[in-house]
């Protein structure tokens, strides 16, 4: 039987567009009490609206591609994991065969796929005793808080940024138990907090950077970066300066003032910035100060490094230790890798690896005694430390083997991509190649130098109806001068990115043709076999 929540004074007398009323039906959170009856009575059983919507605030996705596979979400603070966590993931994915697999996402986290209704229960019991919950990942939610993949052992780093990362989780989340007061926002919420100065973070709804003020080190804070089929843009400065300890307070003050007032009837206008535009900037600094208190300016809290290439084996700030950066196409993994990477990680390093933003692993804690043994692993056959410069960059939303918002299959594509340019190609360096499936932009496409973007066109001369294709974007910029890219040209056929790429590659970033391609060797080629085999599900872009 669904419950009815009371109104909220927040939604109180608003217009609410159809998703809106559910919400106000019933919070999401309140779905956690009935997931035992869920996975008794089946799928089938329950109610359209708490299978489709409400048990996305337990990270569970229903896929209409796929009824009865779902994908679930994890939460991942920072994107640190240790190597027991890394097992009862592997042991969750393998349960599902060639259905289940593992991506890595854009926030630092995982998203773990074909898994049953019926199994759920006993999953968030095991994620839990790991240390790891899924709570609020999905839909009008504060989601996955990112961080320095490098926090802790970074030799530039400014700031741990650890401490924080997991501070502002526990307070969005209430220690995993889940938080009324942030559980109806009108959309999404991102939080980062950077901790070095490369640590390009702007695409967030809120961002604090380090930096020092009167002998304090505090942080200054940043706000309405956005990514969508709206609007895309980097953060801007709000010329305020706050304390170590003020962080999960100007938070909340920012999280209410829009959950009050931020859209809730067109829904493609609820995101924070287009709040944040309607109001203006300083208007919404005044009301920030009504609530939070005189707010200190900013001393000058700047991203002026380009970010760093993690790749291949670094020095710690540790004496005698090092990381290593993986490269993991496209994010993909399975049980078997899953798995190995625990295992490497507690044969070479500390037990611990870090998940990155561009879909990548870090394995950290490697003693200078053990490099040789570990470059000699046949996980690095999987996983180069040295990628191509077109594959080390690329990044790729779920696509629409597993996504049914988007219009073209991004990760098959992104990789076979990758790899025959690489062999083809030679690029003086790494370029970031941003695919995403639609304009909901999961994969961040209007950052990357390169931004392909799923649509659909007609076939080209000769053809008929429609096939996959791709907006092409460029100029996006991460660092010093840091812009979003624009759109270059639009409909192209997926029959003829290859060469619109090549020829842009060779124009415009001094890429030169190899004079012997088959002696070309990529570890995406050893890839293909499993990914290519994957059971067809379905992920969302919310």
């Amino acid at each position: 039987m669904t419950t009815i929540s009371p109104i909220k004074p927040y939604i109180e007398g608003k217009k609410l567009n159809k998703i809106e009323q559910n919400k106000a039906a019933k919070d999401g959170l309140e779905v956690g009490s009935e997931i035992e009856s869920f996975a008794k009575i089946g799928w089938e059983q329950v109610d359209k609206t708490d299978l489709e919507l409400r048990l996305k605030w337990y990270g569970m996705f229903w896929r209409p591609k796929t009824p009865g596979k779902f994908m679930l979400r994890l939460r991942v603070p920072n994107g640190v994991l240790n190597s027991q966590q890394l097992k009862v993931v592997a042991s969750i994915v393998g349960r599902y065969g060639d259905d289940g697999s593992c991506d890595i996402t854009t926030r630092q986290n995982l998203q773990l796929r074909g898994v049953l209704l019926s199994d759920l229960p006993e999953i968030l019991r095991r994620l839990k005793e790991a240390g790891l919950n899924t709570i609020q990942s999905g839909f009008d939610n504060p989601r996955n808080v990112t961080g320095n993949p490098l926090a802790g052992i970074d030799p530039l780093e400014i700031v741990d940024t650890r401490p924080y990362t997991i501070e502002l989780q526990n307070f969005l989340t209430n220690n995993g138990a889940g938080n009324h007061e942030f559980s109806n926002l009108p959309r999404k919420w991102n939080t980062a907090v950077a901790g070095a100065r490369d640590n390009f973070l702007l695409h967030n709804d809120i961002i604090f950077h380090p930096v020092e003020r009167d002998g304090v080190m505090g942080f200054g804070v940043w706000l309405g970066g956005i990514l969508s089929s709206q609007m895309n843009d980097y953060a801007l400065p709000l010329n305020a300066w706050i304390k170590p300890d003020e962080i999960c307070r100007m938070t909340a003050t920012m999280l209410k003032l829009w959950r009050d007032n931020g859209e809730r009837n067109n829904r493609p206008k609820g995101r924070f910035r287009m709040y944040l535009d309607s109001v203006g900037l300083e208007n919404f600094r005044t009301m920030v100060e009504e609530s939070f208190g005189p707010l200190t300016p900013d001393p000058g809290s700047i991203f002026n490094d380009k970010p760093r290439s993690h790749y291949g084996i670094h020095p710690q700030k540790q004496e005698g230790l090092h990381y290593a950066g993986l490269h993991v196409p496209v994010g993909r993994l399975s049980a078997e890798d899953l798995q190995d990477l625990a295992i490497a990680s507690l044969n070479y390093g500390s037990g611990e690896v870090r998940l990155t933003e561009d879909q990548n692993v870090i394995v950290v804690g490697l003693a200078s005694t053990k490099l040789e043994s570990f470059r000699a692993d046949p996980l690095l056959q999987r996983f180069s430390l040295e990628p191509g410069s077109f594959a080390a960059g690329t990044v790729s939303c779920t696509g629409n083997t597993y996504c049914s918002f988007a219009l073209t299959n991004t990760k098959d594509q992104a990789i076979k991509m990758a790899r025959e340019l690489d062999e083809e190609l030679e690029l003086p360096e790494e370029l970031k190649v941003h695919w995403t499936g639609c304009p909901n932009s999961c994969g961040q496409a209007y950052m990357g130098a390169i931004g392909l973007t799923g649509t659909k066109s007609r076939a080209p001369e000769g053809g008929k109806g429609m096939v996959e294709a791709y907006d092409l974007s460029l100029g996006g910029t991460q660092g010093p001068d840091a812009r979003v890219g624009e759109l270059h040209r639009k409909g192209i056929p997926n029959s003829e990115l290859k060469s619109v790429l090549r020829e842009l590659l060779i124009e415009r970033f001094g890429a030169r043709p190899r004079n012997d391609t088959s002696q070309a060797s990529d570890p995406l080629s050893r890839f293909m076999n499993w990914f290519s085999n994957l059971g067809q599900n379905d992920s969302p872009s919310n």
